[in-house]
């Protein structure tokens, strides 16, 4: 046996392990969610809802957010909504946490007496100071950016539908 053959096992093992190892990458490319590029205004053009919350509860993949500011859709969102991720256990799946605030690009999902709002894919939705994005002057934040374009948003002015199931519930129990 010369040295040449002693060598060839390990250099094929050593190329198995290698590929055996990109193959969770590649899976990964392979799966995610593809999606088109769009301009932040273009995101907003096509959405229903643009406003920031802080997510105070997380069930499932559904998430109970505080909104704080709105710049598109305010006379129809309350100052709590619920919103359902319509894509759990798929490619495009959202993970939002608790505690945190986040710049949605939301529409509605689910409408009946109690409406769920759905986080859109391949839009901007995003955690605040995540985003950087071209501004006339240079980068900026996204949400900076909707400002520049939108103004200082708004309170949100609907009535909460939610509330009224929590106090049947409440009056159901007493």
């Amino acid at each position: 046996m010369t040295h040449r053959m002693s060598c060839r096992p390990p250099l094929k093992v050593l190329a198995w392990l290698v590929g055996l190892l990109c193959l969770p990458a590649a899976a990964d490319i392979a799966h995610a969610c593809t999606c088109d590029s769009i301009s932040p205004a273009q995101g907003f053009a096509r959405t229903q809802y643009v406003f920031i919350g802080k997510v105070l509860e997380v069930k499932d993949h559904t998430w109970t957010v505080d909104v704080d500011r709105v710049w598109k859709g305010a006379d129809r969102l309350a100052a709590r909504v619920r919103l359902l991720d319509v894509y759990k256990d798929m490619d495009c799946e959202f993970y939002f946490e608790t505690g945190r605030a986040y710049l949605f690009f939301a529409i509605v999902a689910k409408s009946s007496r109690y409406v769920f709002y759905q986080p859109e894919v391949c839009n901007w939705t995003s955690a605040l100071r995540s985003k950087r994005v071209a501004g006339p002057h240079g980068e900026v934040w996204l949400e900076d950016l909707i400002v520049q374009n939108y103004g200082p948003g708004e309170p949100p002015r609907a009535e909460d539908p939610w509330k009224r199931l929590e106090d049947h519930d409440r009056d159901d129990r007493d």
